[in-house]
């Protein structure tokens, strides 16, 4: 694709199918890598990445060029999935009401486990995320990849921000037990 950007928006106000084309082609590694903090399956991802840009194709018209074109559809492609997770919830999040503050702390991990860490390659890392249940995951890449407040993932998820602080808890407790779990086969290796 040679034609800059702007141009391609510019046809594709137009429905022009080509321009269209062109730019899905422009971005799709873009999106689809952002697909990929959410989706651990590639149809999957390809499927969210496919609504995103229905709805970045949609909102053109409100696309302002003064500002960057990726930072808007990242926007777009991370609220479509957010909706798409609201959409399949299966179930309503429940509060334990004797939760204590204390409880929700981060976690902290040992020396080690940064080791660890520091040592596998950024697809292990991936591995271990999409490992983890559904809801621990959403809130984990939104508030650690996304950066996110609790406040903002709540409402977003529809969910109490005690349910976030717990379920980004319990992810972060997952990572640590693999993390922990990874440092004991190292040692005996």
């Amino acid at each position: 694709m040679n034609r800059p950007v702007h141009k391609i928006i510019k046809q594709c106000r137009k429905n022009d199918r080509q321009a269209q084309f062109d730019l899905y082609h422009h971005c799709f590694d873009y999106l689809l890598a952002i697909c990929f903090r959410y989706k651990k399956q590639r149809e999957d991802a390809v499927s969210l990445l496919n609504d995103a840009f229905l709805k970045i194709l949609l909102n053109l018209d409100s696309y302002d060029e003064k500002q960057d074109f990726f930072p808007w559809i990242s926007s777009i492609t991370v609220r479509t999935a957010i909706d798409e997770y609201r959409r399949e919830k299966r179930y309503k999040e429940q509060t334990d009401l004797k939760e204590t503050d204390a409880e929700l702390e981060e976690p902290h991990l040992n020396p080690g486990l940064f080791k660890v860490v520091d040592e596998m390659s950024a697809e292990e890392v991936k591995e271990l995320i999409y490992h983890l249940p559904e809801p621990e995951r959403m809130v984990f890449v939104l508030f650690e990849w996304e950066g996110y407040q609790h406040r903002e993932i709540a409402s977003k998820l529809e969910c109490s921000e005690r349910s976030s602080k717990r379920y980004l808890n319990k992810a972060k407790e997952l990572l640590k037990k693999e993390l922990s779990h990874k440092q004991a086969l190292k040692k005996v290796i």
